[in-house]
């Protein structure tokens, strides 16, 4: 593990040796429930773990092409385990595969609205839902995913405190950065040839330049890390990776907690000028 931004504090990294659930158990059974998001604005399912302990944050999980798979529902059971409320949000329409050219045709085919939307309705359920309401929401999201996690903290109003993404998107320095809504922690591969050293420094120079919060990590292992699936899962890495998100999930946890303001006057007049083309 290596880092671009900053080495993690010696008091964060002694706590998480102590967190339960930093590690993975060996293959256990989903423990949690699958429910519909429809009444936050969605049709899709979701898969909802639900730890022992009230949560301060809600974590919105997106999965990378491999779809809703086990290994997701586990990452949720997993982070619920240590005190997390976890939504794990279909993006595929039940679909699953492990076949490589079956991945490049579900990303492929994937429609950019319908995946925000999910992602929108799954963030509601954790600020509107009356049982499962929390402080806190942050968005998280693997290859496919964590580029639609990206999108949500740069292009929508939508309330999340905080996204980290695993082998997501980095901006090259021809592509605009702007304002991002929250806080973001990018993890990528350093063998990644999209992800160069020069290109990620760059990347967090500009989100700095920007005023926007981003800390950027290099993990030691191919694109595709975390996932048993995948030809280049590293569960070394893969465990070096969350004590880099960890962090930054008590850091959101520490924050106030957000409130929604609404939408802008310009909001509401462009909301207005694009729904009179509809």
């Amino acid at each position: 593990m290596s880092s671009c931004f900053k080495a993690v504090p010696a008091l964060v990294a002694l706590a998480l040796c102590i967190i339960p659930g930093l590690t993975r158990a060996a293959d256990p059974k989903p423990s949690g429930r699958t429910i519909t998001l429809s009444d936050f604005g969605a049709e899709d399912l979701a898969y909802l773990s639900i730890p022992v302990t009230p949560p301060t944050v809600g974590l919105v999980l997106v999965p990378d092409a491999y779809g809703l798979d086990d290994f997701t529902k586990r990452e949720a059971d997993r982070l619920a385990a240590q005190g997390y409320l976890v939504l794990a949000v279909d993006v595929y329409n039940g679909k699953m595969t492990t076949d490589p050219g079956d991945l490049a045709n579900l990303i492929q085919n994937l429609n950019t609205e319908s995946v925000m939307k999910t992602i929108d309705s799954g963030v509601r359920f954790f600020r509107e839902s009356p049982k499962f309401r929390t402080s806190h929401v942050v968005v998280m999201g693997w290859g496919a995913g964590a580029t639609y996690v990206f999108q949500t903290v740069r292009d929508t109003r939508t309330a999340v405190d905080g996204a980290i993404t695993f082998y997501g998107p980095c901006p090259t320095p021809d592509q605009e950065l702007g304002k991002f809504y929250a806080p973001l922690c990018a993890v990528y591969s350093s063998t990644d040839p999209a992800t160069t050293h020069d290109v990620v420094l760059s990347f967090q120079q500009r989100m700095k330049a920007a005023g926007n919060d981003c800390e950027c990590w290099f993990m030691a292992a191919g694109t595709g890390w975390s996932n048993p699936k995948s030809k280049a899962y590293n569960p070394a890495e893969d465990r070096e990776a969350w004590k880099v998100a960890q962090p930054f999930l008590i850091r959101m946890a520490a924050l106030p907690p957000h409130k929604d303001k609404g939408p802008s006057i310009l909001d509401k007049a462009k909301d207005k000028f694009e729904n009179f083309f509809q």
